[in-house]
């Protein structure tokens, strides 16, 4: 049994100790949490971040499943000489102050992200604390209620704003765990919209004797007089909460959003058990509701400029979808749809990874989960 040594609380003691594994390398684990996890030490709040593809299709009895991959590429202690790691949990919500029961999964990766120390396999090590997986309830990437409402997170991209630096000192800025851009032509400088960018990356002109910075801003959401919190408070609000897209809507329509760090913003795919589904984005300081059965990491209320080509696990998404929308996806063809946009690193194409897969089931309220992105196994699961 792990620690848990900064908890008082009985239910949430309950709930930690409730933790088992599921996957044989610990890159997946189970939780119960029947705390009120809206009323938690502040020393526990934290920040997150997420990136994916997701889409809503009917089976062929007419149920609706809503699948989704969840992409992020982690390191343990935030370092690129170690391979990618992952700790994930799927979080049976049943808050005695909600609306509604669910079933989620959260990156508790993101609990101490700054240092990446919470890495596959510690959830049940016997030494790490797991205290602070009280928050996991809010670090759930995606996730599905009892009403037949699901709902996911998916990151977008935030232009870069490239600082002049001292071109004698940019060899000493260079973080290896960063993507930096090294410029060839005279006269060349950084493209705001270099798709890998992030805070702290270097761009450099050696022909010029220039280098510069990435900075970017906080995205936030401008209602008048309307309070703020981060996307994935208002993903856990509706799960608790909202029993249909419509009441998704309107709970977005009373809250402003902030990105959890500078450079970070989302948008967010809801979908409910009569087949309905849209992607809610923050444009121009307010939401924007789009309807669509299907999402990857671009704009879809406006051209969004990281994408002048297209996006290519969207097109996959879009071709399935096309070729089944009259008689509905066979559930198998849905595993394959995600396992074909599943990101790994070493097919050579891809910078992310799919740290796990789900296909919710809004009608039956059963999820199918794959783990790290193997989709030879799975684990299935019920609310």
């Amino acid at each position: 049994m792990n620690p848990h040594v900064y908890l008082q609380d009985e239910k949430q003691i309950e709930s930690i100790e409730s933790i088992e594994r599921v996957d044989e390398q610990g890159y997946l684990y189970h939780m119960i949490c029947t705390y009120d996890y809206y009323d938690i030490p502040d020393a526990f709040k934290a920040v997150i971040d997420a990136g994916c593809s997701t889409f809503v299709t009917r089976n062929l009895e007419g149920e609706i499943l809503f699948c989704r991959n969840y992409d992020y590429s982690h390191f343990p202690l935030n370092q690129r000489k170690y391979p990618r790691t992952g700790l994930n949990v799927i979080v049976a919500g049943n808050n005695p102050k909600a609306r509604y029961r669910s079933l989620g999964v959260a990156d508790a990766y993101w609990v101490d992200y700054k240092n990446g120390t919470y890495t596959n396999g510690m959830a049940d090590d016997g030494k790490c604390d797991l205290s602070p997986f009280v928050l996991l309830p809010f670090l759930c990437m995606d996730g599905m209620n009892e009403a037949g409402l699901a709902i996911s997170i998916l990151a977008l991209c935030v232009k870069a704003e490239w600082k002049p630096i001292d071109y004698d000192k940019y060899k000493e800025m260079l973080n290896e765990n960063k993507d930096n851009l090294f410029l060839e032509n005279e006269g060349e400088t950084p493209d705001p919209y270099w798709i890998k960018s992030a805070v702290g990356s270097i761009c450099v002109n050696e022909k010029d004797h220039k280098d510069w910075i990435a900075e970017k801003k906080t995205i936030e959401s401008a209602l008048p007089e309307k309070p703020y919190y981060l996307h994935p408070i208002l993903m856990r609000m509706a799960l608790d909460n909202c029993g249909s897209v419509d009441e998704v809507i309107g709970l977005f329509n009373s809250y402003n959003v902030r990105g959890a760090m500078p450079g970070a913003d989302y948008h967010i795919m809801a979908a409910d058990k009569s087949g309905a589904s849209v992607l809610t984005e923050w444009i121009d300081g307010k939401p924007v509701v789009t309807k669509t059965d299907h999402a990857t990491n671009h704009y879809v209320g406006k051209e969004d400029p990281f994408f002048k080509d297209g996006c290519g696990r969207d097109e996959c998404l879009k071709a399935g979808l096309f070729r089944t929308r009259k008689a509905g996806m066979r559930e198998d063809f849905a595993e394959n749809l995600l396992k074909l946009v599943v990101q790994d690193p070493s097919n050579k194409t891809d910078s992310g990874k799919t740290q796990y897969s789900c296909i919710y089931n809004l009608n039956k309220q059963t999820m199918k989960i794959f783990s790290f992105g193997d989709m030879s196994t799975s684990w299935d699961y019920k609310l």
